[in-house]
């Protein structure tokens, strides 16, 4: 069981980051170990809310395993939730949490999780810090890729 948070302030306004966090079809573009993304089953859930299936093909060092989330947009209040609907997970959810601020964006990420294989949950703990450091750099990267703006955040909180 692992339960962890990261944020970090980005150089783009709330709606940029919303795009970009809820774009889940666009993963593999930019997330180098998300291998495949399949969208399904969308749908409107009213007040600008949606939802749908997610089902990534993650690939890393020839280990390559599948799962499924129902995803949950709500711009108004700037959350993307991910809850697990199948995989190698007894439990998993992800939120996104998007800040506006003064100078820039806080975007937070939220991760519970529990693998059913207890040897590849402590290889996650071991690593989780730099998996979702490695995340949210991803996510800058193509941030400054599509707004053209700067390369670094503005703080890391």
């Amino acid at each position: 069981m692992a339960r962890f948070s990261k944020s970090v302030r980005l150089p783009y306004t709330p709606e940029q980051c919303f795009d970009l966090v809820s774009d889940i079809r666009r993963y593999p573009d930019f997330i180098k170990w998300i291998t495949a993304m399949r969208v399904s089953e969308e749908a409107v859930l009213g007040d600008g809310a949606s939802s749908c299936l997610g089902e990534a093909v993650i690939g890393f060092k020839g280990f390559t395993e599948r799962f499924s989330t129902r995803v949950t947009k709500t711009p108004s209040a700037g959350h993307v939730i991910a809850s697990l609907v199948k995989g190698p997970f007894r439990r998993l959810r992800a939120e996104w949490k998007i800040t506006p601020q003064e100078r820039g964006t806080d975007v937070r990420l939220d991760i519970d999780y529990d693998f059913k294989n207890p040897f590849i949950g402590m290889l996650a703990a071991a690593n989780h810090d730099l998996a979702v450091t490695k995340i949210l750099d991803a996510f800058l990267e193509e941030g400054r890729r599509r707004y053209a703006a700067p390369s670094t955040p503005v703080t890391d909180t």
